[in-house]
């Protein structure tokens, strides 16, 4: 694994956490602000490209309308 596949690996790790992390955190203020901030770094430093960008933040406007919609305000993802 040459260095660029392992930066795009490690973001990508790095960028699930933050998402799940952003799951159990729904309904707090802030929930994604750490999962759209480690996106937008991966981003910025080239290590996710344009399609995978747009990739993660629509999930988490998913999330987020799931969340919304919910009759429960609680079943995300």
């Amino acid at each position: 694994m040459n260095n660029s596949q392992r930066d795009h690996q490690t973001a990508v790790t790095w960028i699930e956490g933050e998402i799940e992390n952003m799951i159990r955190n729904l309904g707090k203020p802030n929930a994604s602000s750490a999962a759209t901030s480690c996106i937008t770094l991966a981003y910025m430093l080239r290590a996710i490209d344009d399609s995978e960008h747009r990739h993660y933040r629509a999930r988490i406007e998913q999330i987020y309308a799931n969340y919304t919609n919910s009759p429960k305000q609680g079943a995300a993802a």
